[in-house]
């Protein structure tokens, strides 16, 4: 059967098991660590942050509703790659690392005959970590934080080899904390936030600032800082201007990203390479500003949506655009593309192909999705788990704490805990997330 509501048949052919495509795809994938959908104005943010990908999105499918299965980096970019949930990959934390035996996303594009590459930034891609399995070139590590830095790099490597297809992960890192004010050219910053804020500034570049305001011990590894700087860090976390200015400056940054894109966009198109490619641009997790007393991401246990909605949108050649409703999971992304380049999608993959809701057939029946937020240095393997649904979430802290359910129609924020006023749907929801832990561990291998 081919797929009329789409445009680029080839591929979606394959889905149906007629036909190959003419010419293999290439897999373009940009994570943009930290990145939240909902300071995006793609989603309907208030600020004007994202107008290069809003108006490259015109041809794309944009998902509305993503959710990714871990709380940072480490976590939420393994489940991507395996499409297996933390309870099989295992990398929960920076003691943790891939199982060695999970097949890896890269892997079965390398097995295809692809050329694959990876250029990421930050402590937690790197080797050691399991996520240079199946790419021929992988940097990773202190490399440049910002989009523009990794465009050269990566338009000289597509062009270096254009007579096989190619699978290319970039991971930049220009909307995560900590904030250098310094980065951002001049005429980029205080877009949104003129007012004084020297106070804000001497502490956007600083780690202590977040672990004051989300009261943390300040660290295991650094020099503990010194009584005057506590008193300076108690102050501006009661400060609302500081709050204020590093929202600000976190759509800033999300703007020089967006910018960077647009010309990275326009590059690719001037080489030809979005004639036979698939774009796809995706975060991993959020980050928090206040939202249930928690600053930033990672080394707290926060469930809040403001971690786990994420960005997910899809160019390919003649792609159809649209806007998908759907429930669906960062787990989803890796069967997707397999798909599309008509890959065999292995059996361990949880996930499960978008390319039906890519065609407009959304779920009649409401989809649930699961996530686990786990802290970085915690070497006890705890972790909060959720399940969720399009309008309520249910809680679990493991092991044996609390649960809590929130309405997310009525109480957006996560604050009020109903689970006293609605029994059934604890039951419900409990029940759902029970089923998906045993079917989970029961394919661990």
């Amino acid at each position: 059967m081919i797929l009329p509501t789409l445009l680029f048949l080839a591929p979606l052919v394959a889905h149906a098991g007629t036909m190959k495509p003419a010419k293999p795809l290439n897999v373009l994938i940009i994570g943009a660590d930290t990145l939240r959908a909902d300071h995006l104005s793609l989603y309907g943010y208030s600020r004007p942050t994202s107008p290069n990908i809003d108006a490259i999105a015109a041809r794309a499918i944009v998902f509305d509703l993503v959710f990714s299965q871990g709380s940072y980096t480490l976590s939420s970019f393994a489940s991507l790659f395996t499409s297996r949930y933390l309870e099989q990959h295992y990398a929960i934390n920076k003691f943790t690392a891939i199982q060695d035996s999970e097949t890896m996303l890269a892997d079965v594009f390398n097995k295809a005959g692809y050329r694959t590459a990876g250029f990421t930034g930050g402590p937690n891609l790197t080797l050691q970590y399991g996520f240079g399995k199946g790419f021929d070139t992988y940097l990773s590590g202190d490399l440049p934080r910002q989009l523009d830095a990794y465009i050269p790099v990566a338009l000289k490597w597509i062009e270096k080899d254009r007579s096989k297809p190619f699978f290319l992960f970039l991971q930049p890192q220009d909307v995560h904390p900590p904030f250098d004010v310094l980065e951002l050219p001049e005429a980029e910053r205080d877009r949104w936030d003129p007012g004084d804020h020297e106070r804000a500034d001497r502490y956007m570049g600083s780690f202590y600032f977040f672990k004051a305001f989300n009261g943390q011990p300040y660290s295991t590894n650094k020099p503990e800082p010194s009584q005057r700087l506590k008193k300076e860090l108690a102050e501006a976390v009661k400060d609302p201007r500081v709050k204020r200015h590093m929202i600000s400056l976190y759509d800033d940054r999300i703007a020089h990203m967006d910018r960077s894109f647009g010309l990275f966009f326009k590059e690719l198109e001037k080489m030809g390479v979005l004639d036979d490619t698939v774009v796809v641009l995706l975060s991993d997790h959020g980050t928090l500003f206040g939202e249930g007393g928690n600053f930033t991401h990672g080394n707290h246990m926060s469930t809040h949506d403001g971690i786990f909605h994420v960005v997910l949108a899809v160019w390919a050649p003649g792609l159809k655009a649209r806007r998908v409703r759907s429930l669906v999971e960062l787990v989803d992304v890796a069967p997707t593309l397999l798909e599309m380049a008509n890959l065999p999608v292995p059996k361990v993959f949880e996930g499960r192909s978008l390319l039906p809701l890519m065609a407009g057939r959304e779920d009649s029946q409401d989809r649930t999705v699961y996530g686990a937020s786990s802290a970085t240095w915690n070497e006890s393997g705890k972790v909060n788990r959720f399940v969720r649904d399009s309008r309520w979430k249910f809680v679990s802290a493991d092991p044996g704490g609390k649960t809590a359910l929130y309405d997310l129609s009525a109480d957006p924020e996560e604050i009020n805990d109903v689970s006293a006023a609605q029994p059934e749907v604890v039951k419900r929801l409990s029940g759902a997330l029970a089923r998906h832990l045993q079917s989970v561990m029961a394919r661990t291998e």
